[in-house]
């Protein structure tokens, strides 16, 4: 994927496909030809990217959860040596904001425990 350095984080979020996104959520076995109305991606909003510390989380829709929180409560419950994590709203960023390494592997989760590394390359 390519991105220009004034794109919003949401932008690559919502460039991302995931077959686990197209699953149809709900039980269907009385009426197994009824059409879904819903599929995953359209019931579980919710996303982060891990860049360098921080939690991007996508918090545009009212359904949407802050999945990071769990994690950064766990690293400070004791000094698990991760240092001072944080959360933003990945909405808030743009790439010219963020300090990446490249090929380095980061992380981007959604449906909280679908996870992907993202490699920035150039």
């Amino acid at each position: 994927v390519l991105v220009l350095g004034g794109q919003r984080l949401t932008e690559l979020r919502d460039s991302l496909s995931c077959v686990s996104d197209l699953q149809i959520g709900g039980e269907f076995s009385s009426e197994p030809d009824r059409a879904p109305e819903h599929i995953s991606k359209d019931l579980y909003k919710s996303a982060f990217f891990y860049f360098e510390g921080i939690f991007y989380n996508d918090s545009r829709y009212p359904e949407c959860r802050d999945l990071s929180r769990t994690i950064i409560e766990w690293s400070e419950s004791r000094d698990r040596g991760y240092g001072n994590l944080r959360s933003a709203k990945m909405e808030d960023y743009t790439f010219n904001d963020l300090s990446l390494r490249i090929g380095y592997p980061y992380l981007f989760c959604h449906q909280g425990d679908c996870e992907h590394i993202i490699i920035v390359t150039d």
